[in-house]
């Protein structure tokens, strides 16, 4: 069955970027329109096996490497194995798909040396380097997924909300649509755990839980990673401090339903959006007619 992308990993699968001048004297990454994300049809959703999957779309109103960068960000990161470094793919396209490999950042850096690579990352290292080079075009991907801090417990002392510089990714403050989330009458314990917990895969949710840890009234708070079953059953029972959790942002209201379906205690109340990311594209540079 074919389906339209929409901007987020399917349920079920599954920088703020330094500013290049701070990284790297005057560079700046050139911030060209991102392609819309409904350009792309997905056609089948990928099964990952170990640091590969494959990606089958069509592309409809933008070019076969656009949309294969688009599609690998939004439905790919982060990527479901635990990696303590930034998020990055190398892209080997074909007539009808794109052949997608997790890169650590000494295997990235040398797939830019060798030249003509296809890249989607998050790491604001790798994109300064590459926007050093003449032949690679450095873009930003759609802002594609939304961090919320949920918390059970609506008088617990949590201080600030972790924002942005929290993070070592492309970043900004959470720009959330309003949506209707249903309240609950499930009551929970008034104690709770002194863990924040989050997907202990995703790099970015680490830091914010780590953020988030730094700034909450409790000095036995610790931030501490699960796996994806873990968490499941963690956010059903609801007994810890805080969660963060990510959520594509183009299905933002139909993912906070989902959500809620896997947290029953979730209410309006309980969710604080902390920030959008999106990831970078690095490309050969087209050549000047």
């Amino acid at each position: 069955m074919r389906r339209r992308w929409r901007g987020g990993k399917p349920y079920g699968w599954g920088l703020a970027l330094c500013a290049i001048g701070a990284c790297s004297g005057a560079l700046r990454v050139p911030q060209e329109p991102p392609v819309s994300a409904t350009a792309c049809t997905l056609l089948q959703a990928p099964s990952i096996v170990a640091d590969t999957t494959t990606i089958t779309f069509d592309a409809l109103g933008a070019t076969r490497e656009q949309c294969a960068l688009t599609l690998a960000a939004e439905g790919l990161r982060p990527w479901p194995l635990a990696s303590s470094e930034p998020w990055t793919v190398h892209l080997t396209l074909t007539p009808t798909e794109a052949l997608v490999r997790r890169l650590d950042r000494e295997r990235a850096r040398n797939a830019i040396d060798a030249g003509s690579p296809l890249l989607a990352t998050e790491d604001p290292d790798l994109t300064a380097y590459a926007a050093t080079r003449a032949d690679l075009e450095v873009s930003p991907l759609p802002w594609d997924r939304t961090y919320l801090r949920l918390s059970p417990r609506s008088g617990a002392s949590l201080g600030g909300a972790a924002g942005p510089d929290a993070v070592r990714a492309d970043a900004r403050p959470a720009d959330a649509p309003p949506c209707e989330v249903p309240p609950t009458t499930l009551e929970l314990d008034a104690v709770s755990s002194a863990r924040v917990v989050y997907d202990g895969s995703d790099r970015t949710a680490r830091e914010l839980a780590e953020r988030t840890v730094a700034l909450v009234e409790r000095s036995d708070a610790t931030a501490v990673g699960l796996t994806a079953a873990e968490l499941d059953v963690a956010l059903h029972a609801g007994n810890e401090l805080a969660y963060v959790i990510s959520v594509p942002r183009a299905s933002y209201c139909d993912a906070l339903l989902a959500l809620a379906q896997r947290a029953p205690w979730m209410s309006p109340h309980s969710i604080i959006p902390l920030i959008d990311t999106r990831a970078h594209a690095i490309a050969p540079r087209a050549p000047r007619p």
